[in-house]
């Protein structure tokens, strides 16, 4: 029971990592764009992932624990990646490629989370799986940006 307890926390901390990272990666790109479809295909990202923290957040509390999210020092090397492959080019194009290897990358979390805690309770992996399908999605939508 109790490796069920740490796995679940264990994978609905990394939806929320995950989830943290896309959020904030959007809300630091969005202002870069005046592409008006592009800039609404990324509001509709951000709102999901912002519903899927919310929805993992409340599972952790569900579970007894507390949500850690992102380090300080992740937020920063993402805030500092973006402005580094931004400096020189803001197109649709370019952030549009950051962002499907962003989701690209996601994905892959998700399977390493879902093979790393294998005695997670059905819900959590439920969640974990929306959004790596999410994830896939979000990428398949940011190539027509190409």
């Amino acid at each position: 029971m109790e490796n069920q307890k740490n796995d679940n926390l264990n994978l609905l901390e990394a939806v929320v990592q995950n989830t943290e990272m896309g959020k904030n990666t959007l809300e630091q790109i969005l202002p870069m764009t005046n592409d008006v479809q592009f800039k609404a295909e990324l509001l509709r990202q951000r709102n999901i992932y912002h519903q899927l923290n919310q929805e993992a957040h409340t599972a952790i509390e569900a579970c007894g624990g507390s949500a850690q999210g992102q380090s300080t020092m992740a937020k920063l090397n993402t805030k500092m990646g973006i402005g580094l492959k931004t400096l020189t080019d803001k197109s649709t194009r370019n952030l549009a490629e950051m962002l499907t290897q962003d989701s690209g990358m996601g994905v892959v979390d998700c399977v390493k989370s879902c093979k790393d805690y294998p005695n997670a309770a059905p819900g959590a992996k439920r969640l974990a799986q929306r959004l790596q399908d999410f994830e896939e999605d979000n990428r398949i939508q940011l190539e027509r940006f190409l």
